[in-house]
């Protein structure tokens, strides 16, 4: 799929087929998560967690009586070491979004979240099964799989020329 179809079909998928996607597919995923933009090139302050054990997404789906990441078969963590130049979120939004686009370019479905960041940190039994390097902390997920495409929302954003 071609750069701009991907931009323009990408969307924030909210229901997924009970269908794990492809090593492949999760390879060229995390790959392209690894070539975004990190400012001040510090790729080191970078960490990518994936989750895939059904036992530990059930375990954080859990910790509240909202879908989370919509049992989305694959949950990605992108986690950042603050520098001290306050570029974690930014770091790892450019990240996510490498990942979003290639994963909607491979025929996927994808979501940016938010809520699951908020109560792994909460939880400190699980925040300790991700393993992550010392001083890093959890700052985007990303639920990936099949869409089932049942509903595909056609969306714009008022843009103002000056």
């Amino acid at each position: 799929m071609e750069l701009f179809e991907a931009i323009e079909k990408r969307f924030s998928n909210r229901k997924f087929l009970d269908k794990q996607i492809s090593n492949s597919d999760l390879n060229k995923i995390v790959k392209a998560g690894m070539q975004a933009p990190v400012g001040r090139g510090k790729y080191e302050d970078m960490h990518i967690t994936v989750i895939q054990n059904n036992i530990l997404l059930d375990e954080i789906s859990n910790l509240t009586d909202r879908s989370v990441f919509y049992n989305a078969p694959t949950l990605v963590i992108i986690s950042a070491r603050d520098d001290g130049h306050g570029l974690d979120k930014e770091n790892s939004a450019c990240v996510a979004m490498n990942m979003l686009l290639a994963a909607t370019a491979l025929g996927l479905g994808s979501i940016y979240l938010n809520l699951v960041i908020g109560l792994i940190k909460e939880n400190k039994n699980i925040l300790k099964k991700l393993s992550l390097p010392e001083g890093f902390v959890p700052i985007v997920g990303i639920g990936l799989g099949y869409a089932d495409g049942s509903h595909i929302i056609k969306h714009s954003i008022d843009v103002n020329y000056i």
